[in-house]
């Protein structure tokens, strides 16, 4: 687990770094170049590379100068610094005049970009990012949003120092942004970096410490923890476990128009150690799903059927339009439940009517799509869409309805009411983006919490799990079905169990 914290709290450590513990500024600014300095220069094996940086006026462009001149002092000798500002911060000041007194390129962009620069920029083998770091209150403009611009157009190795800029967690994310392949960031991950659509331009994030305290980092503040594979630890079963006591799920879902969702769930929710699965769908659906499922036990939905006998309960994948009422009544039992695809859409449409919504133990699993329609239903009119408010609103929309939220997308960021941080997991394979990869995800989570997990941890667990089975499906078959996912949870569960 790594933490996810926000800029402004990096800000603060960065300032009693220097006031508190009277640690120099450029002391710091020159244990952040050689940071970077050191994860870079391996990547760069030909001295007669051409590199460039991109360099603001502030503290971040002093880091983007500390590293020009390190890489100098490492042999290289193609370096070219693009100044966009005449002001700057008195360290970044001292690392210009470092730079001029070495002999190094000093180009400025006067207003505008010039023919020099864009010939620098899109003939450069490596471009450095040091325009506007963590600080930035507002969208790129000016040389600023120019030169991010031509460099996104440059075939050069991009990296960015501390935060791309025009990424930031008080900017709306669709604003432009410089896109990275690596990205080395001081101090912790930040939250700018973990939003859907700004992940990417980040590329692969490493976090560096210039010398901050060690005990300020422990007691600053984060908003939430990263998982990864890594993190996955699940028991194995009892060899006296069998079919009842490891849980039954029931499974409410399954249309006419969509009749393979409930299916793969079923098949995952097996795959993930359920003991036994019963289905509930139209009766125009029953044949197919019999003949289909010959593990599942498949009942025909009626207003009458009694859910009350099942550990836990997936209500939604495939089930089609007009099932508010239906749920309504569902979510009075008080079962302990997991709400996917047209179930939180009829969720949403109970939101808007106003009723007055009874549950019991509940986890939603929304795609951005679903996600939007809930938080509209709650609030009307939604905030700008930048980072802090994409986290902040998640966790709001989970304390007021009381719900467990995963949230797929590129990342699945997980939010439980009451709890102080989100938990993020960072997925990045988009082979997992492909019809029906979420009814298998609601399966996983929906097996984990009828064999007794907790929300939260069948949750985090069960996104992990899907996460590791689309690792696999991608390095044996490159681009697969939902069906051959499935196939890879049986075993990635095997694998994992200690």
């Amino acid at each position: 687990m790594k933490q996810i914290a926000l800029s402004s709290e990096i800000a603060k450590i960065d300032t009693a770094s220097q006031s508190v513990f009277r640690l120099p500024a450029l002391s710091l600014m020159e244990n952040a170049a050689m940071g970077v300095w050191s994860e870079v220069q391996h990547r760069i094996p030909d001295k007669g590379a051409s590199l460039v940086f991109l360099c603001g006026g502030g503290n971040n462009g002093g880091d983007a100068l500390a590293v020009a001149r390190l890489a100098y002092n490492s042999g290289f000798r193609k370096i070219s610094c693009i100044l966009s500002s005449n002001h700057f911060t008195s360290s970044c000041d001292r690392q210009r005049e470092i730079i001029a007194n070495y002999g190094i390129a000093l180009i400025r962009a006067e207003g505008s970009v010039s023919d020099r620069i864009k010939e620098s920029v899109l003939q450069a083998d490596f471009l450095f990012d040091g325009l506007a770091g963590t600080g930035l209150n507002g969208p790129l403009r000016g040389v600023a949003l120019s030169l991010v611009e031509l460099a996104n157009r440059s075939p050069a190795c991009k990296i960015a120092i501390d935060t791309p800029s025009g990424v930031s967690e008080d900017v709306v994310v669709s604003s432009p942004h410089f896109q990275a392949d690596l990205c080395v960031t001081f101090g912790r991950r930040k939250v700018a970096m973990f939003h859907p659509f700004t992940r990417s331009a980040c590329g692969e994030i490493i976090v560096k410490n210039p010398s901050f305290p060690p005990q300020l980092l422990e007691e600053s503040p984060v908003m939430a923890n990263l998982y990864t594979l890594a993190d996955i630890s699940l028991e194995k079963l009892s060899s006296s476990s069998y079919k009842n006591s490891r849980g039954h799920l029931g499974i409410v879902g399954g249309s006419k128009e969509y009749t393979g969702a409930a299916r793969l769930s079923a098949r995952s929710a097996f795959a993930s150690r359920a003991g036994l699965v019963t289905l509930y769908c139209d009766e125009e659906v029953y044949p197919i799903a019999a003949a289909e499922l010959p593990s599942v036990m498949v009942r025909i939905l009626d207003h009458v059927v009694d859910l009350s006998r099942y550990d836990a309960l997936l209500v939604g994948p495939g089930w089609g339009k007009g099932r508010s009422s239906l749920l309504e009544s569902i979510l009075s039992l008080g079962k302990r439940i997991v709400l996917d695809a047209d179930g939180i859409t009829a969720y949403a449409t109970l939101l808007q009517e106003k009723k007055s919504i009874s549950h019991g133990p509940l986890i939603m699993t929304p795609h951005l799509g679903e996600l939007k329609t809930l938080a509209t239903a709650l609030y009307g009119e939604l905030p700008e869409d930048t980072p802090l408010a994409f986290f902040s609103m998640i966790q709001e929309v989970a304390d007021r309805l009381d719900a467990t939220l995963v949230i797929k997308s590129s990342l699945v960021h997980i939010a439980t009411p009451g709890k102080k941080h989100l938990a993020v997991v960072e997925g990045l394979n988009p082979s997992l983006g492909v019809a029906g990869s979420g009814d298998v995800l609601s399966g996983v989570i929906a097996a984990l919490l009828a064999g007794g997990m907790e929300l939260q941890e069948a949750s985090l667990l069960g996104v992990l799990l899907h996460q590791k089975a689309g690792a696999v499906a991608h390095a044996k078959y490159g681009y697969y079905d939902s069906e051959t996912l499935v196939e890879c949870l049986g075993q990635v569960i095997m694998e994992v169990e200690r």
